[in-house]
């Protein structure tokens, strides 16, 4: 009996006897042995990088092991994420759709510091090859820019692309249809493609950009570092040519670059000049000669202190014109919020030799105001000749708050007084004349050149009185069924006077 019960105790503490144990084998040496540190450096370092990327690092490092050695490696060292089923996609035919869409990231560059980068995303569907940009802001110029890059390096644009509601191409929803933003549409209608625009909260209408982000995260971010935006561009810019593009796809087992080469012939050819993708917006030159744009200043000519000044800025450049659309000035972007001065040779003299407008050029930018201006400075000259150029110039920074005519009114009326002095003027303004902004001016002088190349209106609105005099009739049950019947709309108005009356019962 004993003999019995230590038989059943020993099976119970055994494994199962109809399974054989795994047999143990002695581990050989590979070719990944020296380079286990490097990995277990890049999986501290980078939690959720891929194999892929591992076996590029090695590659660099020398490692002559094959990218299955590498993948089941990490795979043993770090668990496989749990998989998700995919949602079954749309398929289109070639150069039919496309997809593009912005992800925002947060970047800790080297050099440069820590900076929110907007990346732009563009797929096609049928042959999945992407293309990406890196942009400050995700506004609607980057967007057409991005664009234009795209369409620049596919040498074609697909017939349809679909977008999420950003502002730069919906601007609202009326009920199920999409209102697209005008602007956006004559970008489309330049290079003749259609936006269509995705459901509302529904990311899965666009699938192929999402996954690209999601490739763009695995396979770019990580394991890299960038010292600056610029060199962030140009690391992009190698890995779509060498790593993105010839990736195979692991259910078509071809790459991207191949099937788009059966893809190309099916997209909408570019047209001839690309699309001008610059902001145009209007400065006012300072009394020292600059304009302000993101938190840099860029010098203008002496000869367009305190004008309103277009400038026309891209993504690397900035061109300043001047009243009658000349360029004055074309400066290089500098980094933005740097607060620098950027002075180009030959737009403004040493600064010990001239530190600002003198007084020829102030009795220029006087004149160009017109005769109260001129007749102005002329008295403040014989009055003051010590202090004209001073107070000269800060008259002309009033130019930034009040219109021109407001403040030629104002020195006219300081003049007849014998008040030579900026500080009455600021008085008299702030006393007669409201402030004005920028905005304001642009629309006016929208408003003025459109008079002048079309013409004034000469249709006159009519008087809706004229509307509630006339006749109404009811209408028939069976013709136009209403139904609310108490409601003041479906009930006949009444003739508001007895000629009413009279003339409608003599029709």
């Amino acid at each position: 009996m004993r003999k019995i019960l230590t038989q059943h105790a020993r099976r119970r503490e055994q494994g199962h006897q109809a399974l054989e144990p795994k047999p143990t084998h002695t581990p050989r040496p590979t070719k990944l042995d020296a380079y286990h540190g490097q990995i277990a450096e890049l999986l501290s370092r980078y939690p959720e990088i891929t194999a892929q990327r591992v076996f590029e690092e090695l590659r660099g490092a020398g490692c002559a092991g094959s990218y299955t050695q590498v993948k089941v490696y990490v795979r043993r060292v770090r668990p496989r994420p749990k998989v998700k089923p995919s949602l079954p996609t749309p398929t289109y035919g070639p150069g039919k759709m496309a997809e593009s869409d912005w992800s925002p990231y947060t970047i800790d560059f080297t050099v440069a510091g820590r900076q929110l980068v907007q990346a732009f995303a563009y797929v096609l569907c049928t042959s999945r090859r992407k293309s990406f940009g890196l942009y400050e802001h995700g506004d609607f110029y980057a967007l057409c820019d991005g664009h234009v890059q795209t369409f620049e390096r596919f040498e074609g644009v697909a017939e349809v692309c679909k977008y999420d509601g950003q502002k730069a191409v919906v601007l609202g929803w009326e009920g199920r249809q999409p209102l697209y933003n005008p602007r956006f549409l004559a970008f489309s209608s330049y290079y003749e493609f259609r936006p269509q625009a995705c459901r509302p909260d529904h990311p899965n209408d666009k699938p192929h950009v999402e996954r690209a982000f999601w490739e763009f995260e695995r396979s770019f971010l990580n394991g890299r570092s960038f010292r600056d935006l610029e060199d962030m561009r140009q690391q992009l810019a190698w890995w779509e040519r060498n790593t993105c593009d010839l990736r195979p796809h692991k259910k078509l087992k071809r790459t991207p670059f191949e099937m788009f080469a059966d893809e190309a012939p099916h997209l909408v050819p570019l047209p001839r000049h690309p699309y001008d993708t610059a902001r145009v917006v209007y400065r006012v030159c300072s009394i020292d000669g600059f304009v302000c744009w993101d938190g840099n200043r860029y010098a203008v000519p002496y000869d367009h202190i305190t004008d309103i000044l277009p400038v026309r800025v891209t993504q690397h450049e900035l061109y300043v014109y001047a009243a009658d659309l000349t360029c004055v000035a074309r400066h290089e972007l500098a980094p933005r919020s740097a607060g620098l001065d950027l002075v180009p040779p030959g737009v403004h003299p040493p600064p010990w030799k001239k530190r600002g407008a003198d007084r020829d050029q102030l009795r220029l930018a006087f004149e160009k105001m017109g005769p109260p201006a001129a007749d102005y400075f002329a008295s403040m000259s014989v009055a003051i000749p010590r202090l004209v150029g001073y107070h000269a110039r800060q008259i002309l920074v009033l130019r930034e708050r009040y219109a021109t005519t407001d403040l030629c009114a104002a020195m006219s009326h300081a003049r007849t007084f014998g008040a030579f002095d900026h500080n009455a003027v600021a008085r008299i303004l702030a006393a007669r004349c409201a402030p004005r902004t920028l905005a304001e001016y642009v629309t006016e002088d929208a408003a003025r050149r459109l008079e002048d190349h079309l013409g004034a209106c000469e249709t006159c609105p009519r008087d809706l009185e004229e509307y509630d005099r006339l006749p109404v009739l009811s209408p028939s049950p069976k013709e136009h069924p209403c139904p609310d019947v108490d409601h003041p709309s479906c009930r006949p108005t009444p003739p508001s006077s007895d000629s009413e009356v009279s003339s409608s019962s003599s029709d």
